[in-house]
């Protein structure tokens, strides 16, 4: 845990390359904004800058009875106000438009970076997973990538006429500038102390989140009524929620008796400024105009030096959420690695799949769910595999697919090395249905047809893939048949049951009529024993058209031995490890682990 700290704390990505993405998005957002802002912003600033040098003006007319320099000076006061004023009201909307704009840019790159990585990673891994929540509450800080530079920029502009025109008064005010420097240099301090807590807050953030889901959606309503949980769940939450506050309000007062520090010695500058300016005043060395324009300046420097320090807190914060992005989009770029581009998939399979001593060890245990796992999956053979809860069934599936990576060993395709093929060519040839499948949320159509994008608009193909899944006669029983709307809380939508939502996540992964390895992880576990055996019957079928097309290897999980029984290989895990393997006669007669669970399950249909 404190090593994972200790990484979510650090910097994900260097701030030089950090910065240059930050700058890209916000440039490719909208080029033509990010130019009229630049415009805008730097006219403004030089406006700003001369409001104090038209004060002494008009103060220094009005003093020597000059009436032209007088009225001219109140001119120039008055289109300066009424300019700043309307080039602040411009150029916020543009800044506004522009933010915008960068925050939709960030979350389309920020869902292509996370859906163009193969493997389960990102999800799985808490490291990356604290990054990728923290980002997706930053993701309107990119927006504030070209506004932090302008002004950077602004601020510059503003800093040099300030100078100009205190050395014009005295050069000894220039020394105004020192007493803010504390400010500026402890600005990246208290933004560190912001980044900071939101590494601190992250998990308990994730608890409550997760808290507020069970209290407010539909999945977990039953139970919580049931079982009384509400008040439960909402203590819980508020108990994540003082966490959070405690965390925030403890380095927020890091942060301000910091910056009031700072303050006080900035003050000291001022106030001394004020009264070394009016001191020569007094013995005729300066005009009143230079007094109004020292205290007026004065003012300006605190203003500039505070939104100095706030430019690098922005701007720190806005690297740190760049390189966040930087951080998964490596995450993204490594599990997308591939050592041969030359591999190709083989269009039939030949001899099958093998695994050739096979570990794997998720990202935060310390003990290996597979090891040393040896197997050969006959191309065109049906092969179920059977264990306990937790024996790494459904790892062994999910490494198959190229979900995973073996932390050791590997795993060939007809003699090819898995990790040497493309990924998204691999995924074209693979098919599954899963226990824990989602619920897309789409007509029935689509929901079905998404198992095989390039075939979704067929109609004919979701229908015999709903066949296939022993669910053909599904849509009739439904208001406007495959063009139903799924979900109760959409209009015209409709909720289904367990066993429907899995029949069409069955009909999905039968989509492709061409795959090499079709996985089937417990797919059926809310349906009865009998269904499944007539669902297995007509995937026995399907899989014998497929082995002759293709040679294709059906995997099969599933606790029922009447289903997995006409398998022909029977794989059975304990531990992590292959403890047997054969067919259902032949495992039987060893008289080991797999006929033991298999007299326990027979014994309680008698």
């Amino acid at each position: 845990m404190a090593e994972e700290s200790g990484r979510a704390n650090a910097a994900p990505a260097s701030r030089l390359r950090a910065a240059r993405v930050m700058l890209s998005f916000a440039w490719a957002a909208d080029r033509r904004r990010a130019v009229l802002a630049f415009a805008i912003f730097t006219v403004s600033a030089l406006v700003a800058a001369l409001f104090a040098w038209w004060l002494k003006l008009l103060f220094d007319g009005i003093a020597a009875r000059d009436t032209t320099q007088a009225v001219a000076a109140g001119v120039a006061i008055a289109v300066s106000i009424a300019g700043g004023a309307a080039l602040n009201y411009t150029g916020t909307r543009v800044r506004m438009a522009l933010n915008e704009r960068a925050h939709h840019l960030i979350e389309r790159r920020l869902a292509h970076t996370v859906g163009r990585t193969p493997t389960l990673e990102i999800h799985e891994t808490p490291a990356h997973l604290t990054q990728l929540e923290i980002l997706d509450g930053e993701s309107w800080e990119f927006g504030e990538a070209i506004p932090s530079l302008i002004n950077a920029t602004n601020t510059l502009i503003r800093i040099v006429m300030t100078a100009i025109l205190l050395v014009s008064v005295h050069p000894v005010l220039l020394a105004l500038p020192a007493f803010g420097l504390p400010m500026l240099a402890l600005s990246r301090r208290t933004s560190g102390l912001f980044n900071l807590g939101l590494e601190r807050a992250a998990e308990p953030s994730r608890k409550a989140y997760d808290l507020w889901e069970l209290a407010t959606t539909g999945a977990a309503a039953k139970e919580v009524r049931l079982f009384r949980l509400g008040a439960e769940i909402l203590g819980r939450f508020h108990a994540q929620h003082r966490e959070i506050r405690t965390i925030h309000r403890r380095l927020q007062v890091q942060g301000q008796l910091i910056g009031l520090a700072a303050q006080i010695v900035f003050l000291l500058g001022y106030f001394g400024s004020i009264v070394f300016v009016v001191d020569r005043a007094v013995r005729g060395q300066a005009s009143v105009g230079d007094v109004l324009l020292t205290a007026v300046l004065a003012g300006q420097v605190l203003g500039l030096m505070g939104n100095s320090a706030e430019i690098v807190q922005w701007t720190t914060r806005t690297l740190t959420a760049a390189s966040r992005f930087v951080y998964l989009d490596d995450v993204a770029t490594r599990a997308r690695k591939v050592v041969d581009t030359d591999a190709a998939v083989p269009t039939r399979l030949a001899s099958g799949i093998v695994l050739e001593g096979v570990r794997y060890r998720y990202p935060h245990r310390t003990e290996d769910v597979l090891a040393g796992i040896d197997l050969h999956l006959p191309a065109g053979s049906t092969v179920a595999i059977v264990g306990d809860n937790g024996a790494g069934k459904t790892t062994l599936v999910k490494l198959l697919a190229g979900l995973y990576v073996p932390t050791a060993g590997r795993i060939r395709v007809d003699g090819t090395d898995l990790s040497t093929l493309d990924p998204d060519r691999w995924r074209r040839r693979v098919s599954a249905a899963f226990q824990d499948h989602a619920r897309w949320e789409f007509s029935v159509h689509e929901t079905v047809g998404i198992g095989d994008l390039d075939a979704v608009e067929d109609a004919e193909a979701v229908s015999a893939a709903l066949d296939r899944a022993g669910a053909g006669d599904l849509p009739e029983t439904l208001p406007a048949g495959l063009d139903t709307q799924l979900g109760a809380h959409w209009p015209g939508g409709i909720d289904l049951s367990g066993g429907q939502w899995q029949k069409l996540a069955i009909g999905r992964g039968m989509m492709r009529r061409s795959p090499l390895l079709l996985l089937l992880d417990e797919p059926t576990a809310a349906l009865d024993a009998e269904t499944e055996h007539h669902l297995f019957e007509r995937w026995t079928v399907a899989a014998r058209e497929v082995r002759e097309a293709t040679g294709a290897v059906t995997v099969l999980v599933s606790h029922r031995f009447s289903t997995v029984r006409m398998a022909d290989l029977i794989v059975v895990l304990d531990q992590g490890r292959i403890v047997e393997s054969g067919t259902h006669a032949q495992l039987l007669s060893r008289q080991g682990l797999y006929a033991e669970l298999f007299e326990l399950q027979a014994a309680s249909y008698r």
